[in-house]
């Protein structure tokens, strides 16, 4: 039997053989990852885009669990809306997928069920990259916290600058006026002298106080050297020695090996010093003060620990308010509760942590952590 086609026949076959091509051609390089996947969880497709965002060959993905390649923080999250997909609900949602280098990629997925004859048969899924957008959200709001921080500061300022200001200037206005008074007692002369340069001495620290917290927020910059923390903890015990003895304290410097540290020498140095100087101060009456001083190296960072059997602090009531500007909790030992915040700032620029553990009546240890490199 002879079949004969018709020119008309011919042209609908290569336009439909052309039309099927563009969209392979299409489904292969559009911008976004597009896949199918069957109701065992597995690729059965994909297009190119998918295969860059994970950075496997098609062959490395096709007959694969799309949950194989999911970050496991997200893993429970995504298969949840993979499940609720395939009951035939249409779902969107963010997830993370890893690379073949452990990168993370944040993806923006929305899945579709796909039936035959109302029986469900897969997902289409199509998945765009904002792994960018994401980080860009992410340094919003590190930009956002560190103005709300600064702003709590500077309104901190204005607070000390309108109260605590205001006492040794009203003083030194009363005691200028007093001065002003003729045939004044030589003796009340000297009298307002004193306490006129008291206050006067009063006022310079507290400018100097704010000027070095002003100063610390456009430092972190600064050049970083190569220091022996073992030398430069000597170097801070030395500086210290005279109100170590006072205290009649005893000092130990425990470590078992050498460690350099690549960091900002002055800030370690402060770091340090505020941390023996709060030990030394807020000491135990009628107990020999011992600190303890420990240097060690764990993986890649350098752990220094200052510890104490002090007065010591509940944690509990002292909560977050440990670090900030001029708090204080031994109202009874003189202070500016100025040297934690400082502490926490310098540790904050050099990249590394602070911890505490503290027991009232038994004692403190800061523990400083801080990367090697």
């Amino acid at each position: 039997m002879n079949v004969f086609y018709s020119p008309l026949q011919h042209s609908a076959g290569l336009a439909s053989m052309r039309l099927e091509q563009l969209n392979r051609r299409y489904f292969n390089n559009y911008p976004d990852a597009i896949y199918t996947i069957g109701m065992d969880n597995a690729f059965h497709t994909v297009n190119n885009t998918v295969c860059q965002v994970l950075q496997r060959s098609r062959e490395e993905l096709i007959g694969q669990s799309f949950s194989l390649f999911i970050h496991p923080e997200h893993w429970e999250e995504s298969v949840g809306y993979f499940r609720a997909a395939s009951q035939g609900a249409p779902q969107r949602y963010q997830t993370v997928v890893l690379r073949e280098n452990g990168e993370s990629v944040f993806l923006d997925v929305t899945n579709f069920p796909l039936k035959v004859d109302g029986e469900m048969v897969g997902i289409l899924g199509i998945a765009k990259d904002i792994t960018l957008q994401k980080e860009r959200e992410r340094a919003l709001l590190q930009t956002s916290q560190e103005l709300q921080r600064q702003n709590e500061e500077l309104e901190l300022f204005r607070k000390i600058i309108a109260h605590d200001f205001r006492s040794p200037i009203a003083r030194l206005l009363g005691l200028g006026r007093l001065l002003q008074k003729d045939n004044l007692p030589e003796k009340t002369k000297q009298t307002a002298v004193n306490a006129i340069l008291q206050s006067a001495q009063q006022l310079d620290g507290m400018v100097r106080d704010l000027n070095q917290m002003l100063t610390l927020h456009h430092q972190g910059d600064e050049p970083r050297e190569l220091c022996d923390v073992e030398e430069l903890v000597q170097h801070c015990l030395s500086d210290l020695q005279q109100e170590i003895n006072n205290a009649e304290a005893t000092v130990t410097l425990a470590g078992s090996e050498s460690l350099h540290l690549f960091t900002v020498k002055a800030f370690l140095t402060s770091i340090i010093r505020n941390l023996l100087s709060n030990a030394i101060k807020y000491r135990q009456p009628g107990r020999t003060l011992a600190i303890i001083v420990s240097v060690e190296q764990h993986d890649n960072e350098a752990v220094i620990s200052v510890a104490d059997n002090g007065t010591g602090m509940d944690l509990e009531k002292v909560g977050t308010s440990l670090f900030k500007m001029y708090k204080r909790f031994h109202h009874e030992i003189d202070g500016k509760g100025l040297g934690l915040y400082l502490v926490k700032e310098q540790v904050r620029l050099l990249g590394g942590r602070i911890e505490v553990e503290s027991t009232p009546g038994a004692g403190t240890t800061f523990t400083l952590r801080l990367p090697i490199l």
